[in-house]
């Protein structure tokens, strides 16, 4: 199956942004960077909504639909439409064509069962309320999520045990909701059975600090991280809430992350209370993966760590939002990165006027 991901998304009357000046055109590792309230929240929120656009359809690990979480995080239910009243429009296009059969697709306003077609990219139309309209390219609407799993399945994603994107914000209730999905048995199961718990110290925590951890594990319904010491005094089990935030967070979205298997990794704010030796492991961590990762920055460790370890495919898409709330971007391969912080330029203060 060919690796999925978005190649383009459009925004319009979406969150705080009125509308993209362009589309957005997404690489395997994307960085977003710009200055406060420039938008890039709310460009992962957009791609975030493909996974479940339907309301009423709880997404893992947060137990909520999309509209309901997201609207939770910005306090008030019409937060996904720019100004509270009218219409958001939020358009993808796919990289590769995906091959997709669908139980019930709405053509030219008759319903028709089992239609096959060609999928190069969807279209979703919502108020305050919630989804409106479901569009596949030019082929129909789908009119509901039962119909849309189809689409899903064409992917590789399981609904009923995967999700095609998940997001990560910098909130604290969403750590929170991912430690209690983790500590789920069934859950917890999967993650001792294929070793999650061994190789997230590995890749993540061994790396990054001084004390020798062996595994992430469970006491008394607690997550720990296993701690050895000498001999005579056997192992110590500390609270991952007692090894620090940084830590903490890089282990529960490691965990969430290879258990749900997402298509598309969605991360707000991945460096905070992160040490730049962690942060630059967790980087290398999703850059091996076979995943499409969208981040949004504002660290300068993150870049520097980007020239490092050169992700397949990366980009850095600096955005920047008019008073009229119209968002514009330039993009940024890893050769322009690298000369800019050669050059001792920091591009977070590019934003502006920043030249293609």
């Amino acid at each position: 199956m060919a690796f999925f991901a978005v190649k383009t998304i459009d925004l319009r009357e979406f969150r705080g942004i009125r509308e993209l000046e362009k589309p957005i055109t997404l690489g395997s590792f994307n960085v977003l960077v710009g200055r406060n309230n420039a938008g890039k929240s709310a460009v992962l929120e957009a791609l975030y909504l493909l996974s479940k656009p339907f309301r009423g359809y709880l997404t893992k690990p947060y137990g909520k639909d999309i509209y309901e979480f997201i609207s939770a995080m910005h306090g008030v239910s019409s937060a996904l439409v720019y100004g509270h009243e009218g219409k958001a429009s939020i358009t993808y296009s796919f990289r590769n064509k995906v091959e997709s059969n669908f139980e019930r697709l709405v053509v030219d306003g008759i319903t028709r069962n089992d239609v096959r077609v060609s999928v190069s990219g969807m279209s979703i139309v919502l108020d305050t309320k919630g989804v409106i309209e479901v569009r596949v390219d030019g082929n129909g609407v789908v009119p509901d999520f039962e119909s849309f799993k189809d689409f899903l399945g064409s992917v590789g994603v399981d609904s009923e045990t995967n999700e095609l994107c998940l997001y990560i914000p910098n909130n604290t209730n969403a750590y929170n909701a991912i430690a209690g999905f983790v500590l789920e048995d069934e859950v917890w199961s999967w993650i001792e059975k294929r070793g999650l718990h061994r190789r997230v110290v590995r890749d993540l925590v061994e790396p990054s600090v001084s004390d020798k951890f062996t595994e992430v594990t469970i006491r008394r319904d607690r997550l720990c991280l296993r701690k050895e010491v000498r001999e005579d005094i056997g192992p110590l089990y500390v609270d991952v809430n007692s090894i620090g935030e940084g830590v903490k967070r890089a282990v529960l979205a490691y965990l969430a992350i290879e258990y749900l298997n997402p298509r598309i990794v969605l991360w707000d704010d991945i460096e905070v209370a992160a040490h730049p030796s962690l942060l630059e492991s967790m980087l290398r961590w999703l850059s091996e993966s076979k995943r499409q990762v969208v981040l949004a920055t504002h660290s300068i460790d993150v870049l520097y760590s980007l020239t490092q370890i050169r992700p397949r495919d990366a980009r850095v898409i600096v955005l920047s939002k008019s008073s009229e709330d119209i968002v514009s971007h330039k993009e940024m391969d890893l050769a322009r990165l690298s000369d800019y912080l050669d050059g001792g330029v920091d591009i977070r203060k590019l934003v502006e006027g920043f030249s293609s």
